[in-house]
């Protein structure tokens, strides 16, 4: 006995509506600080959106400006990131979160006569939420030892 189309059609309603069902939060920004210490040294300034990609893991996705020394000289600088990051703890179930993720950043400092893309991996370790904002440190490589300082702006339930 085959189910009747009609049938079929009411089930797939009822469970996209199903109210028990857990929904992933909104994008939303994060603004950061950072320096990376490699052949060159560069401390730089940024924003970016964090994109849930289901619930344990996210996509930053961030732009930075700023300043590389090297090579006795000073140029002005920047990169754009774009870094997956698996949460241990995405509900705020304990005070201290921990995250682990990789990508690549494509930095840029003036008179680069080659622009190459690195491959990125970091440790994120973010703290009790503050008003509207979850401060975190991120410790990396990728272009050279990166460390981060990290304000998101992420719903109250989730990180």
């Amino acid at each position: 006995m085959k189910p009747s189309f009609a049938c079929l059609a009411a089930l797939l309603v009822l469970a996209r509506s199903a109210g028990a069902q857990i929904r992933t939060p909104s994008p939303f920004p994060e603004y950061r600080a950072d320096a990376i210490v490699g052949s060159r040294t560069s401390a730089q300034a940024g924003a970016g959106l964090v994109i849930p990609m289901g619930i344990y893991v996210r996509l930053g996705v961030d732009a930075a400006a700023g300043a590389t020394w090297g090579h006795g000289e000073v140029n002005p600088s920047g990169r754009v990131d774009a870094i997956g990051r698996f949460l241990f703890d995405p509900f705020r179930e304990v005070p201290v979160g921990l995250s682990i993720g990789g990508g690549l950043s494509l930095p840029y400092a003036a008179h680069d006569t080659r622009v190459r893309p690195f491959l990125t991996a970091v440790l994120d370790v973010e703290g009790r939420m503050r008003g509207a904002v979850t401060p975190a440190l991120e410790l990396g490589v990728g272009g050279g030892a990166r460390v981060g300082l990290v304000l998101r702006a992420s719903p109250a339930r989730w990180r």
